[in-house]
């Protein structure tokens, strides 16, 4: 038994002294003058291994690793730009409810400016209307001759505005102390507005 375990030892020594030795030597000084004929060896390799079908699956080539690493740089920038699309969309968002607020903010104002002006004419009506009774009342106290003149050069509207104003026989004898022209025009003119 002894001698059959040697016997398998020196076979297996034998057989890689002999065979096993010198064809990764002679492989090793063909791969050598290949490389130095300018072949490039592994680049041939990794294609004839991609051609083996059970192979191909196991060793990728550079031209592979270059599309997989372009393919994970574009996924990587697409991902990128995802998350900002979507930033973007939730600020569109929120500057459409700030839009939407100040649209609402802006039609209270104007309605509230709105009522606000109403109430304003109406304010400056009744004020003008006051002022305008105001006047008359203090051209009835006034002399007739005194009265006269400065209605004559008053502007038509305000003039004919304080004589209506006035009671009947007080704006008679006003106009009876103007000139023909100014009392004839100013009547004109009040029964026009009337």
């Amino acid at each position: 038994m002894a001698k059959s375990r040697e016997e398998s030892q020196n076979r297996f020594q034998w057989f890689f002294l002999v065979i096993v030795v010198p064809t990764i030597f002679a492989l090793t000084i063909t791969l050598i003058v290949i490389s130095m004929m300018g072949i490039n060896v592994l680049d041939k390799g990794e294609e004839f291994a991609n051609k083996i079908p059970g192979v191909s699956s196991l060793v990728t080539t550079q031209s592979e690793e270059n599309e997989q690493r372009t393919t994970d740089h574009y996924e990587s920038a697409i991902a990128d730009y995802q998350a900002e699309i979507e930033k973007l969309e939730g600020d569109n968002s929120s500057k459409d409810a700030t839009i939407d607020e100040l649209n609402q903010t802006i039609t209270k104002l104007e309605a509230n400016l709105e009522s606000a002006s109403e109430a304003a004419e109406t304010s400056n009506e009744e004020t003008e209307t006051d002022n305008i009774s105001e006047m008359a009342e203090s051209f009835q106290e006034m002399d007739e001759e005194a009265a006269a003149p400065i209605l004559e050069n008053m502007e038509g509207s305000l003039a004919v505005s304080l004589l209506s104003e006035m009671q009947s026989d007080a704006r008679g004898a006003v106009l009876g102390e103007m000139s023909p022209e100014a009392a004839a025009q100013l009547t004109s003119l009040m029964t026009e507005e009337q």
